[in-house]
């Protein structure tokens, strides 16, 4: 494909996100907003955080007044699980120039790794054409839902609000049912959804998306190495 057509690629994946991203980051404006954040620091969160989990998270910590230290640790710890996104997609950028690298961080979040770490692993290869069209549709929408909805928040009630909250859990629904549907796949999911909703109902934070991560992960590899060996023999 030319360059033209890696772009229209690019923003067709990204559709489904930038329409899921933008009722929610309302949400987030006009609960922000209703927290008595003033709009350009809720606006401002959401182009250097841009998470929504952890910006969700910092109001409720806001609100009940958090220490400035346990704000910082938690919401590091919310973001931790990009890390291991970060070493993921690197082999795929490999051949990238260095600021080219440093601008796809920003972009890289849960939905964009889903999308574009699909198509890498399929044998596309991830130009900077196509993945910073993505990553920068997502991330703009994000910002202007979020100034849409500061601006909103003198008028939409937060329990109004909070009705659209529902778009990021059928956003990732949508994304898991999407991809591959192997027994392997489907233990990584549940497994990682089973202990991320432990560590939630123990009150342990962020910790628990790292670990759901990294172990459900893990139990997916080696069912699909057993039955690939199994196959074999």
């Amino acid at each position: 494909m030319n360059r033209r057509d890696r772009i229209a690629l690019a923003l067709r994946d990204a559709l489904p996100i930038v329409l899921a991203y933008f009722p929610l980051s309302i949400t987030f404006g006009v609960l922000a907003a209703a927290s008595g954040v003033p709009w350009y620091m809720s606006v401002f969160s959401s182009v250097w955080i841009y998470s929504g989990g952890a910006q969700f998270m910092l109001i409720s910590m806001i609100e009940t007044v958090a220490a400035p230290a346990t704000i910082i640790v938690t919401i590091l710890l919310v973001n931790m699980r990009h890390v291991l996104y970060g070493a993921t997609m690197g082999p795929y950028l490999a051949d990238w120039r260095e600021p080219l690298k440093w601008l796809a961080a920003i972009g890289l979040t849960d939905e964009s790794f889903v999308v574009t770490s699909n198509r890498a692993a399929a044998g596309e290869s991830l130009t900077p054409s196509y993945y910073l069209t993505f990553a920068l549709s997502a991330y703009g929408s994000w910002i202007a839902g979020t100034l849409v909805g500061a601006g909103l928040g003198g008028i939409v009630p937060p329990e109004a609000a909070s009705v659209l909250s529902f778009a990021l859990p059928a956003l990732f629904l949508a994304l898991l049912f999407g991809g591959e549907r192997t027994f392997s796949h489907l233990l990584a999911a549940c497994t990682g959804a089973a202990l991320a909703t432990l560590a939630g109902l123990l009150n342990l934070g962020g910790i628990g998306l790292i670990v759901g991560g990294i172990v459900g992960a893990t139990a997916g590899q080696m069912l699909g190495r057993k039955r690939s060996r199994q196959i074999k023999s």
